[in-house]
């Protein structure tokens, strides 16, 4: 008996910021690029609600993608005090994790430093710098 893999995806690591849309917008582009599916995830820390992190995602993708696009999207949510430790373990199957930084911030960096997956940076520029 084999054990079955999961299939390789685009993760989007989204943050209540203004930074989601063009996480999102280049994480869609890149999934379609690479032929993968999208996966759009959020880690809550504080003292916000799970519906607080759904709401974000579905506001995020339906405000950013087409109807029928938006509801094919993958979605996550996880709570953990560690945004970098969880992204890491939410990555391990992906082919591409996509983050937002301002500037390159502790979160990001420690990810990248964590998860042996290719990392790419989205500024508030939507310059695009990867690991």
């Amino acid at each position: 008996m084999t054990a079955q893999l999961d299939l390789p995806f685009v993760l989007a690591a989204l943050d209540d910021d203004t930074g989601c849309a063009d996480v999102l917008a280049y994480a869609w582009d890149q999934a379609r690029q690479r032929g993968l599916p999208l996966r759009v995830v959020h880690v809550w820390t504080r003292h916000e609600a799970m519906t607080d992190s759904d709401r974000l995602l579905t506001a995020v993708l339906y405000a950013n993608l087409p109807p029928d696009e938006a509801a094919a999207v993958d979605r996550q949510i996880l709570h953990d005090d560690d945004p970098a430790r969880a992204l890491a373990a939410l990555s391990r199957d992906a082919a591409l994790v996509v983050a937002a930084a301002g500037r390159l911030g502790d979160t990001v960096r420690r990810l990248a430093g964590l998860t042996d997956r290719p990392v790419a940076v989205v500024p508030a520029t939507r310059r695009v710098a990867a690991r």
